[in-house]
């Protein structure tokens, strides 16, 4: 029986953090290149009342799949698995806030 040592960027929690930080950093850099001259809880919140903010945190999640090919690619698949989770959280946080 051969026992394949995993890479050290293999894991879980590396993809889950890759996942979640991403849609952020994104939703960040647009703010910065459209909107610099608004303060981002102003901005934010006048997309909240638009009704604009889930559309782009939804759009905001679109490098995630990069991610996830990279990691696939590398056959690090827990970390591929991280990304997804991240991914399926980010689904489900605009599906219940679209209820609410």
């Amino acid at each position: 029986m051969v026992i394949r040592k995993r890479p050290r960027f293999d894991r879980l929690l590396t993809g889950f953090l890759v996942g979640t930080i991403m849609p952020l950093i994104v939703l960040l850099i647009t703010h910065q290149v459209k909107f610099s001259d608004m303060p981002l809880a102003e901005w934010i919140s006048n997309l909240w009342q638009m009704k604009i903010l889930l559309k782009l945190m939804s759009l905001c999640v679109f490098p995630n799949l990069a991610f996830f090919m990279i990691f696939y690619r590398k056959k690090y698949d827990m970390a591929a698995r991280g990304v997804i989770m991240a991914t399926f959280l980010y689904a489900f946080a605009v599906l219940v806030a679209k209820v609410i």
